[in-house]
């Protein structure tokens, strides 16, 4: 059976909601408390699905908001939700816009998405103005060993993109980042598939629903996962 786009898929917006991440906007709020953007700053959200979070930085916090996202249905779903709002496809790994272009960067719960995680953190930093911040709430792997496993799967989830949390600080320290904040935020997800396991009985069922995979597939995946420890975090990092 053809595996499809969990976050296309209507079952992960109804225990998520539209903002398709454990939490929904408490680390968006928490995040934007540390930076203390001003009015009519420009922010990008990075992997913005229908635009639940470039929103409510446009109409919560009067700030100059715009998202890209490579789904063209998430994207239409935006559209028809919400008037007037800067939503367009593209990757976070090429990024169409100028050098120094943004106060702040979004990426939440997508960088585990990307092809290349190591080309968004080098976007980011570019289209950031110095003393620009660089958010990011996302899925790590607490025991990375088994990643590579994962990543052979063919779910296609944020589950299977895990991020090894000590690589991504390197790189990022090492690629024109300081850190300003970081928080361990696991029991969000934990929150998260407890939901789930009572809506669908499981996390294997839930994974066969949402992304049109067999249940031996599925199986395989959630026992793999379950040997990575998945954990939740937010980091802030500020262009040097």
């Amino acid at each position: 059976m053809k595996s499809c786009n969990v976050y296309e898929n209507g079952d992960m917006r109804k225990v998520t909601g539209d903002t398709l991440r454990p939490g929904g906007f408490l680390l968006t709020d928490k995040a934007i408390k540390v930076c203390n953007f001003k009015q009519k700053d420009k922010i990008l959200d990075i992997g913005c699905g229908i635009g639940e979070t470039v929103n409510r930085l446009n109409k919560v916090y009067n700030y100059d908001s715009f998202g890209i996202d490579p789904s063209e249905k998430l994207l239409e779903l935006g559209k028809s939700k919400y008037e007037n709002i800067k939503i367009s496809q593209g990757k976070g790994e090429e990024l169409s816009f100028e050098e120094s272009f943004f106060s702040g960067v979004f990426a939440e719960c997508t960088m585990s998405l990307m092809d290349d995680w190591k080309k968004v953190v080098l976007e980011a930093e570019r289209v950031l103005k110095s003393e620009g911040f660089f958010i990011i709430s996302d899925v790590y792997a607490r025991r990375p060993e088994y990643v590579d496993e994962l990543q052979e799967s063919n779910i296609n989830s944020c589950m299977r993109g895990l991020l090894n949390i000590e690589k991504l600080k390197n790189f990022a320290l090492n690629s024109g980042f300081e850190m300003v904040y970081f928080e361990e935020c696991t029991e969000l997800l934990k929150s998260l598939m407890v939901k789930i396991i009572f809506k669908y009985g499981s996390m294997s069922r839930f994974w066969g629903i949402a992304t049109c995979s067999t249940s031996s597939s599925c199986g395989n995946f959630q026992q793999i996962l379950s040997l990575c420890r998945p954990g939740y975090f937010l980091m802030i990092l500020r262009k040097k």
